[in-house]
């Protein structure tokens, strides 16, 4: 279990989705990121669902 939770609400943020988890990941081994996408149209939360499979540590909250 991780120490800390980091939430990263998206809009339109497929650009920089990757790096910004990829950043946090690597700040602190301990802490789990959720990501909380708001039906971007970009295809963020798509994005968000790619990078669940590759990092158990990442995890993604769908919203309407």
């Amino acid at each position: 279990m991780s120490e800390a939770l980091v939430c990263i609400p998206t809009y339109n943020e497929r650009e920089n989705l990757e790096a910004i988890c990829q950043a946090v990941l690597q700040a602190d081994p301990r802490v789990d990121i959720l990501v909380v996408d708001d039906n971007s149209p970009d295809g963020t939360g798509r994005l968000a669902d790619e990078l669940v499979q590759r990092d158990e540590r990442i995890n993604v909250l769908h919203r309407e």
